[in-house]
């Protein structure tokens, strides 16, 4: 895997020291003594000084181990180039003010040389991975809320608690709070708004009841559904996220 990042992002313009050296290169010709990348690392120091390292970085060469590089922003980009010449400095400078306008711009950048179009489809296929990575990571959560919101029966509001790895008595204050549940004047008992009931979030199930002195009673029960607890845990999980 490729460690460059993208020659344009959405808040800088970069320029990596292998693209530095290709274009002194090109700006010598073909007479002109080619410029070795392992000359140019040797030169940083000396003109960025203890600066250097932050803009360190690393690429695969053709046998896959990684070999130091540098990534430049503009001024540190132009500085290099100036150490060479004026005229390198302005065409660096050019090059990347271009590279900004087209990012500003919201238009695609198109690699001008082979080299770019490598290491650019390099870094794609990167941030593809990683993607890819955070798709696989979110997918059992998203599975395991589709199987709850598709499954059958209802569950009092402690055990969706439980499911939702919150207090109960948290569970019943938000409830509450955004209109899920209610208590009638001098009831004990929470009973579910009609409208939540009527979008399957909610329901209300008879049950029986054992008294103290071991008989029993039937009474009314707030239970939350399949569909439910997977809008519940959505909605807390914004909560947590804001």
């Amino acid at each position: 895997m490729s460690n460059l990042a993208p020659l344009v992002t959405a808040s800088a313009v970069t320029m990596t020291s292998l693209e530095l050296v290709e274009v002194i290169n090109s700006e010598r010709g073909e007479a002109g003594a080619k410029l070795a990348h392992s000359d140019l690392l040797k030169k940083v120091p000396q003109v960025l000084g203890r600066d250097a390292g932050n803009f360190s970085s690393v690429y695969r060469g053709g046998n896959g181990q990684e070999r130091p590089c540098y990534r430049f922003p503009k001024r540190e980009a132009c500085l290099m180039a100036m150490s060479y010449s004026y005229e390198l400095q302005a065409k660096v400078f050019d090059r990347m003010s271009e590279l900004e306008t087209v990012t500003a711009g919201g238009r695609f950048y198109v690699p001008q040389t082979m080299p770019e179009a490598l290491r650019l489809a390099a870094d794609l296929a990167d941030q593809n991975k990683v993607l890819t990575e955070q798709v696989e990571t979110m997918t059992p959560k998203v599975e395991a809320l589709t199987r709850i919101a598709l499954a059958d029966g209802s569950m009092c509001i402690q055990s969706a608690a439980k499911h939702l790895q919150i207090q109960p008595k948290k569970l019943f204050l938000w409830l509450s709070e955004h209109e899920w549940i209610y208590r009638r004047a001098g009831g004990t008992g929470w009973l579910g708004y009609q409208s939540r009931i009527q979008s399957g979030l909610l329901e209300h199930k008879v049950t029986t009841v054992e008294r103290s002195d071991g008989s029993e009673k039937m009474v009314e029960q707030c239970r939350i559904t399949p569909r439910g607890l997977s809008k519940l845990a959505e909605l807390l999980n914004e909560k947590e996220a804001a």
